[in-house]
């Protein structure tokens, strides 16, 4: 048997706390629940004028989409 001088500690990568396979571990997860929430807040706030002039309407392919232009003809002074 051979003399041990004491107990050997070994420490575990940690990132803020965490550890560094437990983060890896969710990374996924986290990804997919964070997706889902940026869709959710995009359907629900889709109609909303303020977002379509901030955001919707300058996105690079489908951001036509969201700017109105209204017929002289319909206008009214």
């Amino acid at each position: 048997m051979a003399y041990v001088s004491g107990p050997t500690i070994k420490h575990a990568a940690t990132f803020a706390g965490f550890h560094v396979k437990n983060i890896i571990a969710y990374t996924p997860v986290l990804a997919f629940w964070g997706a889902a929430a940026g869709f959710g807040v995009a359907t629900f706030t889709e109609n909303w004028p303020l977002f379509q002039k901030t955001f919707y309407s300058k996105i690079p392919v489908i951001g036509n989409h969201w700017i109105h232009e209204v017929d002289p003809e319909d206008q009214f002074f």
